[in-house]
């Protein structure tokens, strides 16, 4: 089993990290994509790869390109939804 390159540098894992024990569909997604074999299919390692950086990923897209639990998509860049 892997873990993704850029684990430590996601915004999404850094804001998130505290909560996995609260979260359960966060820490699921956390051990399948950033810890798991899954990390290749992460979407956003594929939208930083194209954008140019983490940072221009919105936060609370979790790696299936799904935005996280409770939060919206709506003020996502257009930029980001037609890469998706």
């Amino acid at each position: 089993m892997g873990h993704c390159e850029n684990l430590e540098n996601c915004p999404l894992f850094r804001k998130y990290r505290s909560n996995e024990n609260k979260n359960y569909v966060l820490v699921a997604f956390i051990r399948v994509y950033c810890r798991g074999d899954k990390h290749g299919e992460c979407a956003r390692k594929r939208l930083i790869k194209a954008l140019g950086e983490p940072d221009k990923v919105p936060i609370n897209m979790m790696p299936s390109g799904l935005p996280v639990f409770g939060t919206i998509k709506d003020d996502w860049p257009d930029e980001v939804k037609a890469l998706l």
